[in-house]
């Protein structure tokens, strides 16, 4: 009978060994001794994993490839992406690449085996060099990145990413700056672009196009990203699904305290839960020539529906708003703590901003609300356009909630106003005008047939 325990044990010490190398051999790893591969290359690799595929029907140009398995180019060698290739992921699978990486030569297709599994597949880029990814599709899965090197992408897509990292393109750890040009995000289950509460990531995002993301309907803005230096966010187009009454526009929170920078400039921000949120002490933004529209899908205003909202209990941010045109909120501009806050000084001091900012139609309950300071602050905000038939300061201070209305409040100094009378015809004229076929890719619009534009489609 002993024997027999021992027999036994030894066989499930054997069994558990014997899965253990069963799961190393699931990844393939390169040697690091200065390779290049490509998918084509690992392709004649047996123990890779990677598959040649039947081409997609009426699609013979694009081979198609199969990744059964996780791979990792390590430190030392390096992957370089063939043009014109459909990769497929099965579930679990990850590339990972810690030596250097180079996916410009031409746009590729990666996307899944299955996409009614919730797989885990994605690409992870862990690399100490640069890396640029130009004209590639994800369709499925997310790109995670976690290296030290500075990470450009160019007229790429994100669409329909299943959930299964934080969010479509996700910002693991600080690195280099990060650039993000002309690209599109639509659909995805989580955030479009997402970075950890600890990676203070600086991030310039230009002329990108982000609809209906966060799908999940989490308490999850389409731009969930740590505050950093700096931020730029510039040219684009953010719209929402009215139906989604918990996803915001863009986020950006400081729970770590980073010194930060961060502007926000000439972008679209529409149908959303809030426009912009701010949350924490970012020391210094300017939000400045942007749309926002209708950014009140919270069913409780209590909870926000702000077109802008600025909430620093530590008082250290400092926020500069000009020339924005704010329509359709819950709330027009709330100021919950915060160091300074300025929509418009006249004084030809350090402080001086031309204001310009325009609001109308924001408010809840029966209520005007185009600027709600519920800190102590006093707030400048001076040649403005408010939501008033005569812009007096008797009629615009039923918009404006302050320290006449609660003593405990600051003062908002909004006299003397902009040089107008009411606000009909006022338009704002920040559009993107960038053109996006069907597939996300940024193009021009050189022949008839349907194109996105301004987050929405149109026919030419």
């Amino acid at each position: 009978m002993k024997n027999m325990k021992r027999r036994l044990t030894l066989f499930a010490l054997m069994a558990a060994l014997a899965c253990q190398v069963i799961n190393a051999q699931d990844v393939f790893t390169t040697k690091g001794d200065g390779t290049t591969y490509s998918i084509k290359g690992l392709a004649q690799i047996a123990e890779a994993g990677v598959e040649s595929l039947p081409k997609n029907e009426g699609n013979a140009a694009m081979p198609k490839y199969g990744l059964t398995k996780s791979i990792t180019i390590a430190e030392g060698d390096r992957f370089e992406m063939e043009s014109n290739l459909h990769v497929l992921f099965a579930k679990d699978v990850r590339l990972t690449i810690e030596g250097e990486a180079d996916f410009s030569k031409a746009w590729s297709v990666y996307d899944v085996y299955d996409e009614n599994e919730q797989t885990a597949a994605s690409i992870r880029l862990k690399s100490k060099a640069a890396t640029f990814i130009d004209k590639c599709v994800f369709r499925h899965l997310g790109v995670e990145v976690m290296g030290e090197g500075a990470v450009q992408l160019r007229a790429c897509s994100f669409l329909k990413h299943n959930g299964s990292t934080a969010a479509a393109l996700y910002f693991i750890t600080a690195g280099a700056t990060a650039t993000i040009d002309g690209c599109y995000f639509e659909d995805c289950q989580k955030a479009a672009i997402g970075s950890a509460a600890n990676a203070s990531q600086p991030m310039t995002i230009n002329e990108s196009v982000f609809i209906n993301n966060s799908t999940a309907n989490n308490n999850i803005p389409q731009i969930n990203i740590t505050a950093a230096n700096p931020i730029n966010i510039v040219g684009g187009t953010v719209t929402g699904n009215p139906e989604h009454t918990m996803v915001g526009g863009i986020g950006i929170s400081n729970f770590m305290g980073y010194d930060a920078n961060i502007t926000i400039r000439d972008c679209q921000i529409e149908d959303n839960r809030y426009g912009i949120g701010l949350v924490g002490p970012a020391a210094h933004i300017h939000i400045d020539g942007n749309t926002l529209k209708n950014n009140r899908y919270e069913v409780n205003p209590m909870n926000g529906g702000s077109g802008i909202s600025l909430y620093d209990p530590y008082g250290q941010t400092e926020a500069i708003l000009t020339g924005n045109y704010i329509e359709g909120s819950l709330w027009g501009v709330t100021v919950i703590g915060c160091k300074d806050v300025n929509l418009g000084c006249l004084d030809k001091s350090n402080a001086y901003n031309p204001g310009g900012n325009v609001f109308k139609d924001n408010g809840n309950g029966g209520e005007l609300y185009d600027l709600y300071n519920n800190s102590t602050l006093t707030i400048y905000a001076q040649n403005n356009t408010w939501n008033v038939s005569q812009q007096t300061e008797e009629q615009i201070e039923t918009v404006i909630f302050h320290k006449k209305d609660n003593p405990a409040l600051g003062q908002v100094i909004y006299m003397p106003a902009a040089n107008t009378t009411s606000i009909k015809g006022i338009h704002t004229n920040v559009q993107n005008t960038a053109f996006y076929d069907l597939q996300g890719r940024k193009t021009k619009a050189s022949s008839k047939g349907i194109y996105i534009v301004n987050g929405r489609k149109v026919a030419r």
